[in-house]
């Protein structure tokens, strides 16, 4: 009879520690796994000063609450922050309760799922009427003196200007910008190709800073200078892209006249420095392919999650 006891007790036993770990994986599941970018992030200051609720932003909240009191942290305890787009994508398209924000342009629709944002798809018309909420330009930027002149990295500045440059910007699943007040008062000029380089051309003669979020149309306007003035070489060119922050800082600092600073969002401080803003792009809300929870979300909502307040995607759905 004991033993009959406890094969029953056994048996029970067994049963409740099956019945625990479904409840644990289901909780697990709906757990909501909070991905945002390092402090220096261009994208994340666009995100953060749009993101809100009751007129206060998160960029609000990060400066009065730091649960994991870490340099780059400011969200709800617990939350992932990485150092670009390319890593938060990665994590979101891995981790099926991940939410993140990304480049628009870098939005894989095979691996993410991009949700509109109260109720507005991002895409260049919503872009340009400002119905899509999050959104912020891609500013290039130097030194308040201006680039060394005639130098490559002054003649690479120019054909940045130009129209050449604004079909590469399109090509990359950028917001155009051709007129002169959307472009922070830099008019859009021509660029007309040099018979040979107006100096001589040494490795990192053209120094390039600044965002991740910019990397693929810096990439392509590279690439673009390249084909047009055979004498630049790959080697020419510099690119080093660890945040906005950076890019800013390396072309308020340069003496020799040779940087080029990348931001992916507009500052305050942009008055320290020569700046324009050489396309638009949207912050894209992002979560995993396969999270059936949600398709839509409000700027509220993603306060919520960012700050803690919600933190499962049930509480998310009953609310929406």
């Amino acid at each position: 009879m004991k033993k009959i006891l406890i094969a029953i007790l056994s048996i029970a036993m067994a049963c409740g520690i099956g019945f625990a770990a479904v409840g644990c994986n289901s909780e697990a599941k709906d757990a909501i796994v909070v991905c945002g970018r390092e402090a220096s992030s261009g994208t994340r200051e666009a995100f953060d000063k749009i993101v809100a609720k009751d007129g206060k932003t998160l960029a609000d909240y990060s400066e009065e609450a730091n649960p994991d009191g870490e340099l780059n942290a400011g969200y709800v305890k617990g939350a992932q922050y990485f150092s670009g787009t390319g890593l938060v994508a990665s994590k979101v398209a891995s981790t099926k309760g991940a939410i993140g924000y990304i480049s628009l342009s870098s939005v894989d629709e095979e691996t993410l799922k991009p949700l509109t944002v109260n109720g507005v798809a991002a895409s260049e018309e919503t872009v340009l009427d400002g119905t899509y909420a999050i959104q912020r330009p891609f500013v290039i930027t130097t030194r308040k003196a201006g680039l060394a002149q005639g130098s490559i990295a002054e003649d690479f500045l120019k054909f940045l200007q130009s129209d050449d440059a604004q079909a590469v910007v399109g090509d990359e699943g950028l917001v155009s910008l051709t007129e002169t007040d959307d472009r922070n008062g830099q008019a859009l000029g021509t660029y007309d190709p040099l018979p040979s380089a107006p100096a001589e051309v040494t490795a990192g003669c053209v120094q390039i800073w600044g965002s991740t979020s910019m990397e693929d149309v810096i990439t392509a306007l590279m690439k673009k200078y390249r084909e047009i003035n055979p004498w630049m070489t790959e080697a020419g060119f510099s690119i080093t892209l660890n945040g906005s922050s950076e890019g800013r800082s390396k072309a308020k600092d340069d003496t020799v006249g040779n940087v080029i600073g990348l931001a992916s969002s507009a500052s305050s401080s942009d008055s320290e420095r020569y700046c324009f803003y050489i396309a638009l792009d949207a912050v894209a809300v992002v979560v995993n392919k396969n999270n059936d929870n949600v398709s839509n979300i409000t700027l509220e909502q993603l306060y919520d999650i960012y700050t803690g307040s919600v933190t499962k995607w049930s509480e998310l759905k009953a609310e929406a």
